[in-house]
C-alpha cells in the first residue's frame, strides 16, 4: 500500500501533526534506540517537514534543514518509520521525494553508523567519521543530488 506524503513548514504543521512528529521521534529515538538527547534543537523551524499517515496516524517522517542551519548544505533529520510499518520502503520514499524536490542541490547527512548500507544504496559517501554524536556511532555523508 502507498502513502501519500505530506510536506509543510513547520508554521503550517496543525498542532496534532506536530504531536505526532514529536511523539513518533520519541518512540524511535528515545524509547526504541534510548537515545537520551534533546530533541528541541531549534532546526523544526526552519525546516520542511514530509511525513506519512495511515488513517489519520503519522507513520514515516523526515525533516529537510535548509542550507546553513545544519550544514552549509541541504540536510535531511530525525528519519523515523514506525516499527508496525517497516520494511515497506516507506523510508527510501519519503528520502527519495525530499532528494528530488532539491534536485542539483547537494545533501549532508549525519547518519547512523548501522545505517551507512543503507545510505550508500542512495549513492551517498562518507567524508568523516566514524564519529559520536547522541551516544552512537555515525558517519557524515554527502550525495551530489545531481
Amino acid at each position: 500500500m502507498s502513502y501519500p506524503i505530506i510536506k509543510k513548514p513547520f508554521d503550517a504543521l496543525t498542532n496534532q501533526e506536530l504531536y505526532q512528529i514529536i511523539d513518533l521521534r520519541n518512540k524511535v529515538f528515545i524509547m526504541e534506540q534510548q537515545i537520551l538527547y534533546l530533541d528541541t534543537d531549534y532546526r523544526d523551524q526552519p525546516s520542511v517537514h514530509y511525513f506519512m499517515l495511515d488513517n489519520g496516524k503519522m507513520i514515516c517522517y523526515l525533516r529537510l534543514i535548509p542550507p546553513g542551519h545544519k550544514f552549509d548544505e541541504y540536510a535531511f533529520s530525525r528519519v523515523a518509520t514506525d516499527p508496525d510499518y517497516r520494511s515497506r520502503g516507506l523510508a527510501r520514499t519519503i528520502i527519495m521525494a525530499a532528494m528530488n524536490d532539491i534536485k542539483g542541490q547537494p545533501v549532508r547527512i549525519s547518519g547512523q553508523a548501522y545505517l551507512r548500507d543503507y545510505y550508500e544504496s542512495f549513492g551517498f559517501k562518507v567524508v568523516k567519521g566514524p564519529y559520536m554524536e547522541e551516544d552512537i556511532l555515525h558517519f557524515e555523508m554527502i550525495h551530489e543530488n545531481r
